[in-house]
């Protein structure tokens, strides 16, 4: 089951121009994240030869504007499609989303299988800017390792990963998405990645927020057990 770089934004430039966030396509059905573009969302899908009517579910790491903009013009196209959001995202979130498009949005507290061999973490509560934010990952089974693709990792992404260890009980073969380590300080950066290699993460593909620098230290650290990211990648 192969796992596409759809979309994905990481300079300072690109998020000037709200060109920010990243997203996933998991198999033919499944995509997690949204961009904050749905024009770009699709083009590249397009590019990619995706063809958004296969799509029947979209997984919503979180709330934010970069990573559920381009789910309106997605919806557009395809009005079919499942949305699983967090538990804690806003109910008025659910409701435009309801109004605008009738369609179905499924609440996740607790690990929930997607597809088959694919699915949510559940729920992973955190503080972001002095408020409680939630967030999910979405966990693809491999057998005796599970692929882990993350959006924002507000809530830390030592705490997701050792979550994900916790609830699904299998190494994870990669680590995939935005870490949030782009205000971090390099001691802060070479600590966290000290864990994630004690946490014997095998693979990494960092992109999005996390930063120029922390993709130099993972680089040195994990050497050829690093993807670059690039739209298109398949994992």
């Amino acid at each position: 089951m192969n796992i596409v770089l759809v979309a994905e934004a990481s300079t300072k430039l690109q998020r000037a121009f709200k060109i920010w966030g990243l997203s996933f396509l998991v198999g033919v059905n499944v995509l997690f994240d949204a961009f904050s573009s749905g024009r770009i969302l699709l083009r590249n899908m397009k590019r990619l030869h995706i063809d958004p009517s296969k799509i029947e579910h979209v997984v919503l790491s979180h709330e934010h504007w970069d990573h559920v903009g381009g789910l309106g013009e997605l919806l557009k196209t395809n009005p079919n499609i499942k949305v699983y959001i967090c538990e804690g995202f806003s109910q008025r979130f659910e409701d435009a989303l309801k109004d605008r498009f009738s369609v179905e949005v499924i609440r996740v507290r607790d690990p929930l299988r997607i597809a088959p061999s694919i699915h949510s973490s559940g729920q992973i509560e955190g503080r972001y800017n002095d408020r409680t934010i939630f967030e999910q990952c979405l966990v693809v089974d491999r057998g005796e390792f599970v692929d882990v693709l993350v959006g924002c990792c507000h809530p830390g992404v030592i705490k997701m990963v050792q979550t994900v260890l916790e609830r699904f009980g299998k190494p994870i073969g990669l680590l995939a998405g935005g870490l949030h380590l782009l205000d971090k300080e390099t001691s802060e950066i070479s600590r966290i990645v000290d864990e994630i290699e004690r946490l014997n993460v095998k693979r990494i593909m960092p992109c999005h927020c996390t930063g120029r620098e922390a993709v130099e230290i993972f680089g040195k650290r994990f050497q050829d057990r690093l993807i670059p990211a690039r739209v298109g990648i398949e994992l």
